[in-house]
């Protein structure tokens, strides 16, 4: 609510901000250019990944990009696996192990999208797709 008093300050369209479940986005097929996801990825069972990255996919249009920020993995540092380990034991994160395996170039593959490029930046990593 706070966030939408704020952005309704500023000139121009405005963007709506919703509270809804990623895995069915209330959003018409090929609704937007772009999509993105900002640190859910590794709080998110692997089925529900797939589940949330197909979505992605059915609302972005033909042509348009998918980018995933989420948190590095093993296939990007595996010199950080000590760290990644305790992390999940640290903060209690029960699909981290999961994630941290996962290939999310494969995923998004498999929703019809190409992996253009991927990114790694100390622990964030970059995945910037585009819908066939």
């Amino acid at each position: 609510r706070k966030a939408n008093r704020l952005l309704q300050e500023l000139p121009g369209e405005l963007p709506q901000l919703i509270r809804a479940n990623a895995e069915a986005m209330p959003y018409a097929d090929a609704t937007f250019d772009a999509v993105i996801s900002v640190f859910l990825f590794h709080e998110l069972p692997g089925p529900a990944r797939q589940n949330v990255i197909n979505e992605m996919s059915r609302v972005v249009k033909p042509g348009g990009v998918v980018v995933i920020c989420d948190s590095v993995q093993l296939l990007d540092s595996p010199e950080l696996k000590e760290t990644m380990e305790a992390f999940m034991q640290t903060f209690h994160e029960p699909y981290y192990r999961d994630y941290i395996h996962d290939d999310l170039g494969v995923r998004l593959q498999q929703a019809g999208c190409a992996v253009l490029r991927r990114e790694t930046h100390y622990v964030s990593t970059y995945t910037l797709a585009r819908k066939g």
